[in-house]
């Protein structure tokens, strides 16, 4: 991943961009993790790497794959799977939300899936 400047960064600052992303203070994050806040300082410092399984806990909090996470040179615009361009855009807009506002987006998209997924069970297939 490079910065404005052309700059392939590291985990530490990616951590960091992901954290400051969501408006998260180091003490905050720690807490997510379940971890001490001088454990993220020295990840973001570049001190310290997480263990491989603290990682997967760092993805998940953020939403990210591990390659986003670890890699710099990983292309990471393929999130999930998501081929379609403006879907995956407004999943990200969506990202940036507060928390409640998330939860409400992810119900009404859970009401249209399980609305899909039902009406697919109950179509005749001989119809």
């Amino acid at each position: 991943m490079e910065d404005t400047n052309g700059n392939t960064s590291t985990l530490g600052e990616r951590l960091r961009r992901l954290r400051n992303e969501r408006g998260w203070s180091q003490a905050q994050l720690a807490t997510k993790l379940a971890i001490h806040q001088k454990q993220v300082s020295g990840y973001e410092r570049g001190i310290h790497v997480p263990q491989t399984e603290l990682l997967i806990r760092i993805a998940e909090t953020f939403n990210v794959s591990l390659d986003h996470l670890a890699y710099a040179d990983r292309d990471d615009t393929n999130h999930a799977g998501i081929a379609d361009r403006e879907l995956l855009e407004k999943l990200q807009a969506l990202d940036q939300l507060p928390d409640t506002d998330r939860t409400i987006v992810k119900a009404v998209l859970d009401t249209y899936i399980t609305k899909h997924a039902i009406q697919q069970l109950t179509e005749d297939p001989a119809a």
